[in-house]
């Protein structure tokens, strides 16, 4: 009974909307995905003077979108054929196909409508707020950051230890992640440094020495630490993300600079060599919720699971969540089933509908066959994750300075935590959100007329509550 219903169900799904082009290989297709098909014909039938050029009667070339050439287009008894990869592939209608057939018939558009047009999704942005934020976010980077370090622990020293007291690893950590965010060398940036905090407004009195950063950063227990502030850092945007949609995805960061004059003169086999990283953001404030650094070869697949779980420990409650067809498994779209979140990962060409022991994968391949629109809507939202590592990766640099792997790895955390504390500012002044909800302390007023006074005044008007610049260690 079991085989009977599923060879019903595929039936259904294949034979369910008869395309108009009279090849019958195309019932293997939405007709939503043909209508969108059908509509780039029509734009590409505006965009060029000349698009379409009838050989013969039956046989047509019509103008590539994207490259100057011309595909054939043969119409024969079993219906229209294109030379272009997208029919090779899937041997159904393809956008050059429509072009041909609206070109003979222009008739053919009069049904679909001006209103059948895809709208183009826009996105507004505050530019006061978004200004502000830019301005703001060298003033308040470091105070959020060293509030971020309160938990740290420092190491237990042993009684009777001689010799010089060690640097805090609070401060430690400050001047490693300050390394990264300035995208400079060690010197440099405590130079720079040395400059913000002459005038004794630095959140520590001294700053140390140049090889601080690269010391922390070659620590096991470093990587752990920086993680932790990551997640703490988003803490503040869950409402704002409470029911939303998260996207999870992967990028490399290169861990070396070479050019191809290097490759192409010395060395053709050498490559360049990458650290992943493995985030699920928030769509709404792009904001990184949790993280897995792994080398170049590290699978996606494997960490949906528990970026979803670690997103679910860190108290946000997603409602979607999407993610491009490298994390595609029955035992993920289960797995967020069962934490009341939906799934949105586009089905391979090979995939099929059987459970397997997983009927949230049925019903969702079911729905991206047979409401394939809908599907990619929702899916759309992926794209939030791209812009997310655009984002860090113009701001921060998408190249790593350390040498070796552990350092990397922290190196690559440190730069994902200088842009969440990037986002919280913007979110400070877009959304009014109050830092102290990641635990600032309340502090003592300032002295009238100092420097620090000064920087109270500004923060009031965001609900920032500045900390002492006095370092307490």
């Amino acid at each position: 009974m079991r085989l009977v219903s599923n060879h019903l169900s595929n039936v259904f799904m294949y034979v369910r909307d008869m395309c108009v082009c009279g090849n019958t290989r195309t019932m293997t297709l939405p007709y939503a995905h043909q209508q969108t098909q059908r509509l780039r014909g029509l734009d590409l039938i505006s965009k060029f003077e000349d698009p379409v050029v009838q050989v013969s009667q039956n046989v047509f070339r019509v103008h590539s979108e994207s490259r100057p050439v011309y595909y054939t287009i043969r119409k024969t008894p079993k219906g229209w054929t294109c030379e272009c990869p997208t029919f090779q592939e899937g041997s159904a209608p393809c956008k050059h196909i429509w072009a041909a057939r609206i070109w003979l018939k222009p008739s053919l558009y009069s049904t679909l409508g001006k209103t059948d047009h895809l709208a183009l999704p826009t996105y507004s942005q505050a530019w006061p707020a978004y200004d502000a934020a830019q301005q703001a976010e060298h003033l308040l980077f470091d105070p959020l950051l060293w509030s971020l370090l309160d938990d740290v622990p420092e190491p237990m020293q042993e009684p009777g230890t001689r010799g010089r007291p060690p640097i805090p690893l609070r401060t430690q950590l400050l001047v490693a992640v300050k390394k990264v965010h300035f995208g400079k060398s060690t010197r440099v940036a405590r130079g720079m440094l040395q400059v913000d905090y002459a005038s004794g407004t630095g959140v520590i009195a001294r700053v140390p020495n140049y090889a601080v950063p690269s010391r922390v950063f070659n620590r096991p227990e470093t990587g752990e630490f920086l993680l932790q502030m990551i997640r703490r850092s988003a803490e503040p945007l869950r409402d704002l993300e409470d029911g939303g949609t998260v996207a999870v995805d992967s990028t490399g960061f290169c861990t070396t600079c070479m050019g191809s004059y290097c490759t192409e003169k010395h060395d053709p086999t050498r490559r360049h060599r990458w650290v992943k990283a493995h985030v699920i953001v928030g769509v709404r404030t792009h904001i990184i919720i949790d993280v897995r650094v792994t080398d170049e070869s590290g699978a996606d697949c494997p960490q949906f699971v528990p970026l979803l779980m670690g997103a679910k420990a860190a108290g946000f409650r997603p409602a979607a969540i999407v993610g491009d067809k490298a994390y595609l498994s029955r035992e993920n779209y289960s797995a967020a089933a069962d934490l009341g979140v939906e799934t949105y990962i586009p089905f391979k060409s090979n995939s099929t509908g059987g459970m397997r022991g997983s009927f949230i994968w049925r019903k969702m391949f079911h729905a991206f066959q047979l409401h394939r629109e809908d599907f990619e809507r929702k899916y759309h939202a992926r794209s939030n994750v791209e812009a997310v590592f655009s984002a860090i990766k113009r701001k921060l640099g998408e190249s790593l300075l350390s040498k070796n792997p552990l350092a990397r790895f922290n190196e690559l955390s440190a730069k994902l935590l200088a842009y969440n504390i990037g986002i919280l500012v913007h979110e400070i002044y877009e959304h009014g959100i109050d830092p102290a909800t990641i635990g600032l302390p309340p502090r003592t007023p300032p002295s009238a007329g100092s420097v620090e006074a000064a920087l109270v005044s500004v923060c009031d008007s965001i609900r920032f509550p500045v900390i002492s610049f006095d370092d307490p260690n």
